[in-house]
């Protein structure tokens, strides 16, 4: 199946097919803007399928377009010349729910076999919708001198029985009543009682051949005051006026005139796409003021962590402008959570959450201002988890250096009470070339390494040397020793790897006895994380010096050499805790940003963000974006390896400020930010409306464009070509009479905004002056005889289609009518009745309807034959 796209921009097609001989079930999808072909598959043999295609924008679908196919058994077949017609028929969309009610004139001068022709359109009409109680209700009355109810809206839910029901009603016969039937429908038929409901479309169209013998504006007025779209259709000699008073407007889709009964099935399809639009517009003006914003659904929580929850879920099956997220901690003082992500998202990770917290956590589907029902569940954060042992975690890298004072204060007692202590510490690690590495420096005066980095892989090796080292005793140069930590010790030649955690653990027991403050200064400079223990005599003030911040976690003191197993675990924690979160922060520096962020297909209320990729192992990027000046900041979650995504629901003419973060397993990647700034509106009106049409004339009206609007340009020009012609009005004008056109003609009409920036969208449409409904001229009669009569007239003026000569008896009697073609001026009225005046008229049919008629009065001879007595008048016969 293939397609022309049309020439607006849009958002996509929507295609449905559906088995026209069976009740199979209705197949619809939805294809991207781009596409002009794709392959219907799965279909039935020899089963006939009605196929349809429309565009769509965010804000309204086209008129769809149609055609049929039947699979034969090994080959495919399109519908050939034999089943034109049934494919152009109209249908409207599934969608398409109204209460249809059909006022029909039953009138003598409808006939009652022109009464028929009526009765087939109808049926065409009713088959264009789905029939049913929650689906289409139609309901018919008939009328002439007064009013009666064929069926009502709420008698007939199957469409067989329905179309069986309209072909039998019978032809009523009487005058016209026009304005009396309408006020009928207020009363009788529009009323919960007989069937109409509450919310749904009402639709009335109006069937008539004459002129009404009582007022209709009034009641018309009424009926569309209920909500009721009333369309008008005049056969013969209905009055074009009077069709445009009772319809709805604009005129041009809802009045159709035909010249006769026959010529109905002319305009029958252009009516039925008209009825169908108008109940598609109904409803979606029904829609807009009364839906309900549907809420996402299966909101889960997949991945928990003790700082952050990653959630999904199905989207709302509305059209939205995005989700709303809340997590609202259920304990005092934690931090609520309050996000905005756009309407393309499905799934997000939330940051930033307290550890060992039940959160609360809403979704709601957004559309503008307007929030769906939530959907909650309830989640807790997992607590912080700390290794005792660094051993136990997986990939725990680092360089550990023991500095141990040696000199003479601590004494070869309390000596060995170090070297236990240190035995205990070191049991914490795993200790391997591509995990753990540890160094044992004792200092007193001079500072000197018992064992570098990569002197041992092994544990047992370096319980040994601890056990065995020697006490050398002396000062304590605190300052030295740490100096030559940096400089000796912490270098690549002695074991010291790149991007891996450097620790130093000092152990003392008194006051240095050099400077220490710039020593250390420089060690935590150098990416080295100190730890300080005092034992005994050891100066509270001087170890905050020189440990990192913060001294709770980092400073340890204890009262004595034996009350080193009181500090081991914790100072064991502590330790193993900066070496995780050391490694996260070296992980995140190998965490590559994304590259080259561009902006495209900027609109006014959206644009394209474009961006490189990432390193290796990203997982999804996080596109945060808001207004460059304060307000809420918003969220997309684009997964990898997708690098692209448009930001909608954005503000005119407005700067944002954007930002594209990697997201990787362990943490995220910097920041990558942009700006850009969104176009000035430029969209079109709406709502084109043609009205007050004269012969050379009509009026256009539109409903304003948005944003700041300096003036709108209409052109037209007749559809069957010509010059076309342009007129300018302010932005403050909603109408405007175009003038001097040719009569009866179609013209196509574009209204256009202007802005500072250029013109908007057009906005198309049609309009359509009046025929010239003249009259006949100059009535002659001539040639009578007993019983007929010739008459004769000049041709009236304009496009006329047929003539309609009518003759009564002036003494009473029942009116006759004969119909003639439009190119002919002369008739013989025969089987009249002799001696007798007759009244007559001549009306010019058109078709927009029936122009003034020409009156005059004709004779028949008197019969020449004395019937009493038998003999011949000869006063009376030649």
């Amino acid at each position: 199946m293939s397609w022309k796209r049309p020439p607006d921009a849009i958002e996509g097609y929507r295609i449905t097919v559906t088995p026209a001989t069976t009740d199979g079930p209705t197949r619809e999808f939805t294809l991207a803007p781009s596409t002009t072909q794709t392959i219907l598959r799965d279909l039935l043999p020899d089963t006939e399928y009605l196929v349809t295609i429309s565009s769509y924008d965010d804000t309204e679908e086209s008129l769809s377009i149609s055609g049929q196919l039947t699979i034969q058994t090994g080959a495919l077949i399109t519908t050939g010349e034999k089943k034109l017609d049934e494919v152009q028929l109209q249908k409207c969309s599934l969608s398409a729910v109204t209460d249809l009610v059909f006022l029909v004139d039953g009138s003598w001068s409808v006939g009652r076999n022109n009464f028929k022709y009526i009765l087939d359109f109808i049926v065409t009409l009713v088959s264009a919708f789905d029939i049913g109680e929650d689906k289409t209700r139609v309901g018919i009355v008939q009328y002439s001198s007064d009013t009666r109810t064929e069926f009502n809206l709420n008698q007939y839910f199957k469409k067989r029985d329905l179309l069986e029901a309209i072909k039998g009603i019978p032809y009523k016969g009487g005058n016209t009543m026009t304005g009396e039937a309408i006020d009928y429908l207020i009363r009788n038929t529009f009323t919960e009682s007989a069937g109409a409901r509450k919310g749904f479309p009402k639709v009335a169209v109006v069937i008539t051949d004459g002129k009404s013998q009582d007022e209709v504006e009034i009641p018309a007025r009424e009926l569309r005051s209920i909500g009721a779209e009333i369309f008008s259709l005049g056969i013969k000699a209905a009055d074009a006026r009077e069709l445009k008073l009772i319809a709805s407007q604009p005129s041009l889709t809802h009045v159709f005139n035909v010249a006769n009964f026959d010529g109905i099935v002319d305009v029958q399809n252009e009516i039925i796409s008209q009825v169908c639009s108008g109940v598609d517009e109904q409803l979606g003006e029904l829609v807009s003021g009364e839906e309900a914003v549907e809420p996402p659904s299966n909101l889960v929580a997949t991945q928990v962590s003790s700082r952050s929850i990653r959630i999904t879920w199905y989207p709302s099956p509305s059209e939205i402008t995005g989700y709303k997220v809340e997590f609202i901690p259920m304990i005092a003082g934690a931090k609520q959570h309050s996000l905005s992500v756009g309407p393309q998202t499905t799934a997000f990770n939330v940051k930033d959450l307290s550890s060992e917290t039940e959160y609360q956590i809403h979704l709601y589907a957004m559309k503008g201002l307007t929030a769906s029902e939530p959907v909650t569940i309830m989640e807790k954060t997992q607590p912080v988890k700390v290794q005792v042992e660094c051993s136990r975690g997986v990939d725990v890298k680092a360089d550990i250096v023991l500095l141990v004072d040696g000199s003479y204060s601590i004494g070869i007692a309390n000596f060995v009470k170090v070297r236990a202590f240190l035995e205990v510490l070191v049991k914490s690690f795993e200790i391997s070339p591509e995990k753990v590495q540890i160094s044992l420096v004792q200092y007193s005066r001079d500072p000197y390494t018992e064992f570098a980095l990569n002197k041992f892989n092994r544990i047992e090796d370096i319980i040994h040397a601890i056990n065995t080292f020697p006490y050398r005793g002396g000062s304590t140069n605190t300052g030295k020793a740490m100096t030559y930590v940096r400089e000796k010790v912490f270098v690549t030649s002695r074991g010291a790897r790149p991007n891996v955690p450097r620790v130093m653990i000092l152990i003392t027991d008194g006051k240095s006895s050099d400077a220490f403050k710039d020593p250390a200064v420089k060690l935590r400079k150098s990416d080295v994380e100190i730890f300080a223990v005092g034992v005994k005599d050891a100066v509270r003030s001087e170890l905050e010096a020189i440990a990192t911040p913060p001294a709770e976690t980092h400073v340890y003191e204890v009262e004595d050499f034996d009350a080193f197993q009181r500090i081991s675990l914790q100072l064991t924690q502590s330790v193993c805790l900066r070496i995780e979160q050391e490694l996260r922060e070296i992980k995140k520096k190998s965490y590559l940003p994304a590259r080259n962020l561009e902006f495209s297909e900027v609109t006014s209320n959206s644009f394209k963000v474009n961006w490189s990729p990432a390193g290796a192992g990203v997982l999804s990027y996080l596109v945060k974006y808001k207004v460059a000046i304060g307000e809420e900041e918003f969220f997309v979650s684009v997964p990898a390896p997708v690098t692209t995504t448009v930001l909608t629901n954005l503000l005119p003419k407005t700067t944002y400020t954007v930002s594209v973060i990697a997201e990787y397993e362990d943490g995220d990647g910097p920041s990558l930010d942009g700006e850009e700034t969104t176009l000035e509106v430029r969209g079109s009106p709406r709502n084109l409306r043609v009205t007050d049409e004269t012969t050379d004339s009509f009026k256009v009206g539109w409903t304003q464009a948005p944003g700041n609007v300096l003036r709108y340009r209409l052109a037209y020009r007749p559809v069957t070509g010509g010059e076309r012609k342009q007129v300018t009005v302010s932005a403050k004008e909603r109408a405007t009479t175009l003038q001097n056109l040719q009569p009866d003609t179609r013209y196509e009409v574009s209204v256009t905004a202007e802005y500072q920036s250029g013109p908007g969208n057009p906005l198309n449409g049609y309009g359509k002056t009046e025929e010239v409904l003249g009259r006949p001229r100059n009535l002659k009669v001539s040639d009578p005889t007993i019983s007929s009569m010739k008459l004769s007239w000049s041709s009236a003026p304009g496009k006329v289609q047929r003539y309609l000569v009518t003759y009564t008896p002036v003494a009473g009697g029942e009116t006759q009518e004969v119909t003639l073609r439009g190119d002919t001026t002369t008739t013989v009225l025969r089987g009249l009745e002799p001696g007798t005046r007759y009244a007559l008229t001549v009306t010019a049919l058109y078709a927009s309807g029936a122009g003034d008629a020409l009156s005059g009065q004709g004779d028949t001879l008197e019969d020449c034959l004395e019937h009493d007595s038998g003999f011949v008048r000869e006063d009376l016969c030649d």
